[in-house]
């Protein structure tokens, strides 16, 4: 999951005037004669001290000579107050409406409890965060970076989610696949890989989960599960985040493993079939729209019930429980799939047999 930022900020920080003032106090001397020491006027020595101006690295070479205070403290003194004011002009410049309504834009309360925004309401700091976070300096370039960014989703026909939420769930997704390590990505490894995840649709998902990333790390693809957020309503997505290094994601956000095996086997075809520009997000099973998020349909279908042995099992037209569990044994998956299956395809209604699926636990990023 994403991190705060952990560092030290000061609330103040003293002007190294203050500091010159001090010495000078100390030690009784007048400021016209440290003037007339350090070659300066005594204008620019009582500016520095009135915190009106700084210094110059020669300068501050200057007053180590006469004070022998190392000049790397007067020079870290300086940038230090420089780097405090600046920070306090940008917290001031997010203090404002504009930066107000475009937080509402995002999911905050859910990026709170996930430990991405600290638990706070002041605007500033929220909005500081936030754009950390993201990787943008300010409310305005991420309108612009953003808009940039969306053209390159694939979005199922049923999408109706924020921008703004889909594209933190992306970037929490991202960031947690940078930190899985993978080889390089080999299409025949991947697919030697798949039909071996494919025999982990009969495990519980606190058993599958690790070994799907484990299996798709070593063919070169980061497979992450990441909550829903409010307004995004995504199940999964794929991507590429490297040449050599694609991503999964999911969402869990149905709870079922019918649903999570779809959505897994279908973001594994956009990887296997389709470009590496473009960012696929997916709403939910059987809403595609468009070449090749039907591609990744048919794919996912056919990849865990073979097309000819599903036509010949519903010929027979018989879906009580125990046969559903037959044809799941004999080829290989939990019987919750071939349910999941049915019930779209509209063979059964979709309160039939739900108790032959089992649940995913989706609540927290991984």
């Amino acid at each position: 999951m994403a991190e705060m930022r952990n560092t030290y900020t000061p609330d103040y920080v003293i002007h190294p005037g203050e500091y010159l003032e001090e010495i000078l106090e100390a030690r009784g001397i007048k400021k016209r004669d440290f003037a007339e020491r350090a070659g300066l006027s005594v204008k620019s020595v009582s500016q520095i001290i009135n915190r009106k101006a700084l210094y110059s690295p020669d300068v501050a070479l200057t007053f180590e000579k006469i004070l022998d205070v190392n000049a790397e403290l007067w020079m870290n003194m300086a940038e230090s107050y420089q780097l405090f004011q600046a920070r306090r002009k940008d917290e001031e410049r997010l203090k404002n409406e504009y930066t107000r309504q475009w937080l509402r834009r995002f999911p905050t309360a859910d990026l709170k409890r996930l430990g991405v925004l600290p638990a706070t309401r002041r605007v500033e700091v929220l909005a500081d965060s936030l754009l950390r976070f993201l990787g943008v300096s300010d409310p305005h370039t991420w309108e612009e970076y953003n808009l940039k960014r969306v053209v390159l989703y694939r979005k199922s026909s049923r999408f109706t989610e924020s921008d703004e939420s889909t594209a933190v769930w992306l970037h929490i997704a991202t960031k947690e696949a940078e930190k899985i390590e993978t080889v390089v990505f080999r299409k025949d490894a991947f697919r030697t890989v798949l039909d071996e995840i494919r025999t982990l649709t009969v495990l519980p998902a606190e058993h599958f989960l690790p070994r799907i990333r484990e299996l798709c790390a070593s063919a070169g693809v980061a497979f992450v599960t990441v909550p829903e957020l409010k307004h995004t309503h995504i199940s999964g997505a794929a991507c590429w985040i490297s040449q050599n290094k694609a991503m999964i994601a999911a969402s869990l956000r149905y709870k079922t493993n019918d649903h999570f095996w779809f959505t897994f086997f279908h973001e594994a075809a956009h990887i296997l079939l389709h470009g590496k520009k473009p960012i696929f997000l997916d709403a939910e099973r059987g809403s595609a729209e468009g070449e090749q998020e039907n591609e990744a349909d048919s794919y996912a279908c056919a990849f865990l019930i073979p097309t000819e042995e599903y036509m010949a099992f519903v010929g027979r037209g018989q879906f009580y429980p125990d046969h559903i569990r037959d044809f799941a044994g004999r080829i290989g998956i939990h019987p919750g799939i071939v349910v999941g299956r049915l019930q779209h395809d509209g063979l059964i209604p979709y309160s039939w047999h739900n108790d032959l699926k089992e649940k995913c636990c989706g609540d927290e990023a991984s």
